[in-house]
């Protein structure tokens, strides 16, 4: 395996009640793989780490030396009532690349945050319904 074409591989949690994790996995591996990229390993927020994305700010302490991070949703950085768009440009400061299956969307680096901003800002706003149906089953 080249780790230039490897992805940590994060599947949502709380979506886990309408998609399966393995459906979620071979959405994600089938989205990746066009884009030459393969999972190296994969992991999940639980229930106390999920609003704030705390194992993946974990996984970023290390400094993994892999290519990046690939989720299900974006919908992820938006389980809090604050946005976690910050540890979103943390991780593409540090030089990872973040891919979001669901969305289709590929963050390279920091520029392409900048060209992405807006689109991710209005996403919760945009999906609030579907957000909170997810999290009020979750907590069910």
């Amino acid at each position: 395996m080249n780790k230039n074409n490897l992805l940590f591989c994060y599947p949502d949690t709380l979506f886990n009640k309408f998609l399966p994790q393995a459906l979620q996995i071979d959405i994600i591996k089938n989205f990746i793989s066009k884009n030459g990229k393969e999972i190296s390993f994969y992991t999940g927020e639980n229930h106390f780490t999920y609003k704030k994305l705390g194992l993946f700010k974990k996984k970023l302490k290390t400094k993994p030396k892999i290519k990046g991070f690939v989720f299900f949703s974006f919908m992820q950085f938006c389980y809090d009532k604050k946005d976690n768009i910050k540890v979103l440009q943390n991780a593409l400061t540090k030089k990872y690349e973040i891919y979001f299956a669901k969305e289709k969307i590929i963050l390279k680096n920091i520029n392409d945050f900048k060209k992405k901003k807006e689109d991710l800002f209005y996403y919760k706003k945009t999906n609030s319904e579907i957000i909170n149906l997810i999290l009020d089953s979750f907590l069910i």
